[in-house]
């Protein structure tokens, strides 16, 4: 079963994102504190 390891291909453009949860569940959010 593939999870995180499948490989995708697209295209975007002028879509600026970014991860925030990794493949074990970890909240990237949460670590950073906005408040």
């Amino acid at each position: 079963e593939l999870g995180m390891e499948a490989i995708w291909r697209i295209e975007v453009e002028n879509f600026p994102a970014f991860i925030v949860i990794d493949d074990k569940g970890n909240d990237f959010f949460k670590e950073l504190n906005l408040g």
